[in-house]
């Protein structure tokens, strides 16, 4: 595997390295160069001078780039399969399903859509002296965005956000983590068998205080965060010297609700395989489980039926479900909010310790009963293989119980009643809400990615997620054959009486007084020529007046 970084689609060797490890077998994965700081500013310095290449090449070029793309990570999907699965942990279909095929689809939706997505867009005018004028929002790229990507997902995510940037027409500096660092490098051989252009897209695995340099490089438009609360402060912290442009995705405690009416089997394979797959380190995952009373003993006995049934062990091994967290760091974390559960009173019907007989950071599947909101396990991002399940007595009560969190990601509604499920996703504190489904959101390339409250800010994926990566710019053009505006000076007795009569017309109260003003201001009209654009308030007067 190549460790070298990648920076105007040249491969660099540097004399600092880095060992990535297995974290199922804690054997070497491969040797990785870390980038120093002036190399990171030739990474940067590569990404400016790629930019107005990029920006304006045309998207014909741009589609065949990503459709080559699309081809090259296909034919080597079960390498990039196999390669997340020995440096992240998971296990190999699951690779594949969730991070290689997702990175495919969202390939294929932005190849097909270069041009398309970031069209200029009418801007009609509600105002009517600016009748005769036209609108338009245009969409115009930043310049070079430092992508800092996590572990967890390690290939999807980075991808994504690799995607969004380029398709606004912006170049792309990728700091991965120095957990993961070769399975970024394969992103950026893929973009580079593909033919993007030089200086488009660098990789340089690097420490964070070249991280952080790197944020306040004054050539840096945008910073795409992916990762903990504490780092996303910081980020913004350092984003705030420049001003840069920043989307911020900062982690969840995303909430299901599963209501008395609800398929009881669905439900909780749902639970069940959003909960511990990818070992449970996912944002999206469900980190807290709220049961109708009504429903719950049942719901809970399949759960506990099917936790008990997940198999753990090395990714690379068939039928393996779930694989190990991806840092002794991670794995700590996960012991602690047990630990805390189980002194406060929890019930552990099935998990909550390590797997025995295996190297790795192996930890068993985990259900959880018997929890309320003073637990670690129900209140903080546990990020590992935990699945916590409360009851409620009433609709409310669920609602109150799911949006008693600093984060608001995602959540999700399990019911077969639609108005149920439409009452539940007004109310719910959330970035996105699903119904009998979880998680599925982010790998569908239409949808938008993020939340609220310390979950972070912006949006990532779709159009949606575009808008954050542009600058969307107004632009007015008024070719009416007049040489003045009526509203420009001098200021004359001729406007005070039009704007003092169409302000009553527009924004009175009672027909009689508008009408008595629409009347005047017939009046006031003929001291004007009829060229001017205040004759749209006499051509709307009918209009208004019927309101």
């Amino acid at each position: 595997m190549d460790g070298r970084l990648i920076i105007r689609n040249d491969r660099i060797e540097t004399a600092e390295k880095l060992v990535s490890e297995n974290p199922a077998t804690l054997e070497a994965v491969g040797e990785v160069s870390l980038a120093s700081g002036a190399i990171c500013e030739q990474a940067i310095r590569a990404a400016k001078e790629a930019f107005p290449g990029w920006r304006w090449l045309e998207p014909r070029k741009k589609r065949e780039i990503l459709k080559r793309a699309e081809e090259i990570l296909a034919r080597r999907a079960s390498e990039a399969g196999r390669l997340i699965a020995m440096e992240k942990g998971s296990p190999y279909p699951e690779a594949l399903a969730v991070e290689v095929f997702g990175a495919l689809q969202s390939l294929n939706y932005y190849g097909e859509n270069q041009g398309r997505l970031l069209r200029p867009e009418r801007a009609g005018h509600h105002t009517p002296l600016f009748f005769n004028k036209t609108g338009t929002f245009h969409f115009h790229p930043l310049g070079p965005t430092l992508i800092i990507s996590p572990w967890n997902f390690p290939f999807l995510i980075p991808f994504c956000d690799i995607l969004s940037s380029l398709t606004a027409g912006n170049t792309v500096v990728l700091r991965p983590s120095t957990t993961t660092p070769l399975t970024a490098l394969l992103i950026g051989e893929v973009f580079v068998e593909a033919g993007l252009p030089p200086g488009v897209l660098n990789v340089v695995p690097c420490r964070v205080p070249q991280a952080e340099a790197m944020i306040v490089d004054r050539d840096i438009q945008t910073v795409m965060f992916t990762g903990s609360v504490g780092i996303g402060k910081r980020v913004m912290e350092l984003c705030s010297r420049n001003l840069t442009n920043m989307t911020l995705e900062l982690g969840g405690k995303d909430p299901m609700i599963v209501l008395k009416d609800a398929d009881l089997e669905r439900a909780a394979r749902g639970a069940v395989w959003t909960a511990f797959m990818n070992c449970g380190q996912s944002c999206g995952s469900i980190e807290r489980a709220y049961v109708a009373r009504e429903v719950a003993d049942a719901f809970i006995a399949r759960v506990v039926e099917l936790a008990g049934q997940v198999r753990v062990g090395n990714p690379l091994d068939s039928g393996v479900d779930m694989g190990p967290m991806a840092t002794a760091g991670q794995l700590k974390v996960v012991e602690e909010h047990i630990a805390d559960a189980r002194g406060k009173g929890a019930r552990i019907p099935v998990g909550g310790k390590r797997v025995a007989g295996l190297p790795g950071h192996f930890i068993e599947p985990t259900v959880l009963t018997g929890v309320d909101h003073t637990m670690l396990v129900m209140t903080e991002e546990t990020f590992g293989p935990t699945l916590p399940i409360m009851v409620f007595d009433h609709p409310d009560e669920a609602v109150a119980l799911a949006n008693d969190s600093v984060y608001g990601l995602t959540a999700s509604v399990w019911t077969r009643d639609r108005k149920q499920a439409a009452w539940f996703a007004e109310r719910l504190e959330a970035g996105s809400v699903t119904v009998n489904d979880h998680m599925y959101s982010f790998v569908e390339p239409r949808a938008i990615w993020g939340g609220i409250k310390q979950t972070g800010m912006g949006r990532s994926h779709g159009p949606f997620g575009l808008h954050e990566l542009v600058n969307i710019k107004y632009v007015g053009t008024d070719f009416f054959r007049k040489k003045s505006q009526a509203w420009w000076f001098p200021y004359d007795r001729s406007l005070e009486g039009l704007m003092e009569k169409a302000i009553t017309v527009f924004h009175g109260r009672g027909f009689r007084a508008r009408a008595k003003a629409g009347f005047g201001l017939r009046k006031e009209w003929r001291r004007i020529k009829a060229t001017s654009p205040l004759l749209n308030y006499v051509r709307a007067l009918p209009r208004i007046l019927k309101k």
